[in-house]
């Protein structure tokens, strides 16, 4: 095989070509290649993959998938682009596993607790005016949105339109553009946000000028003192776009609304793939069950899903 640094390297290139971030991944192409130039290898044959996906026993399941679902594309990319020789890595092989995956649903009394500590944490003095008012802003808009908090940080101020009270969004896990509506009420406290802090500024500034890892830290914050038990399983900042998706779907079932017309709106919304992601959330809340459940199959029949499409 050529000078690994130069095939690894047209590789990644390929990828941003095709449209991809490929951050994470680029992290994995290195170990791979770190791998491969370590025991000396030099063509990849099935022993050379499995060897590598057994390398370290304390990863999970799901992340062994991801790594080796980079190393597939790696090898397609060697065979299909460059004519080298090496092992296809069935896709069968390592699949990733989402049953065991439960995210947490917040009751509406927990956000209500949630809405009405969203201050406290900011009369700590370290926090800065500006964030005074960003960070109860962040968790109103991931929660009404559905927003991904990474999503939500991309976002600059040419992408929030006032008038159609909506955010467009183009840096998104899918890499597919997509605009999210935001409700009136939700777009006049954005807008006055907006205008306070970014007067006279170039359209090309992030209008929230906070790290993730921030956000969630204030978050569990908020938790805290709203008496939300944290676990190693959550709730995490995340689990408002599970709840976003949970109550709207509850919602509409209480106001007689068609399933059917709604479900796409939400997809489109969240940007997920399918309906059948979306229909997961049918099955995974007490809160809706009973309702769900009076609902004949001949008209959401369709729905059962097959769990392991992006959840996420």
């Amino acid at each position: 095989m050529r000078e690994y640094n130069t095939i690894f390297d047209e590789f990644i290139q390929f990828k941003h070509f095709l449209g991809y971030k490929y951050k994470t991944d680029e992290i994995v192409i290195n170990e791979i290649k770190n791998y491969l130039i370590e025991h000396n290898i030099t063509k990849i044959t099935k022993e050379v993959t499995e060897d590598y996906a057994g390398l370290n026993t304390n990863i999970s399941s799901n992340t062994i998938a991801r790594n080796m679902g980079v190393f597939r594309e790696f090898c397609n990319f060697l065979k299909y682009q460059k004519d080298i020789d090496c092992y296809q890595i069935p896709n069968k092989i390592y699949p990733q596993n989402h049953n065991n995956f439960i995210p947490y649903i917040f009751s509406y009394e927990e956000i209500k607790l949630i809405y009405s500590n969203l201050n406290e944490p900011l009369k700590d003095y370290h926090y800065s005016y500006y964030k005074q008012k960003a960070y109860p802003l962040i968790i109103k808009i991931l929660y009404q949105t559905g927003m991904r908090i990474g999503e939500l940080l991309n976002i600059k101020l040419e992408d929030y339109n006032y008038e159609l009270s909506a955010f467009k969004l183009t840096d998104t896990k899918n890499n597919e553009e997509r605009y999210v509506a935001i409700s009136d009420k939700l777009n006049e406290e954005i807008n006055k946000f907006v205008t306070k802090f970014f007067y006279n500024k170039s359209n090309d500034e992030y209008i929230f000028k906070i790290h993730g890892d921030s956000a969630t830290k204030y978050f569990k914050k908020v938790l805290m003192l709203s008496n939300i038990k944290i676990t190693d399983k959550g709730p995490r900042l995340h689990d408002l776009r599970h709840t976003y998706l949970v109550h709207n779907i509850d919602k509409a079932i209480k106001e007689n609304r068609d399933v059917n017309q709604i479900l796409p709106i939400l997809k489109t919304q969240i940007g997920h793939k399918s309906l059948n992601s979306i229909a997961y959330y049918f099955h995974i809340n007490k809160d809706i069950l009973g309702t769900v459940n009076k609902i004949s199959e001949e008209e959401l029949g369709y729905l059962i899903p097959s769990i392991g499409e992006d959840n996420e």
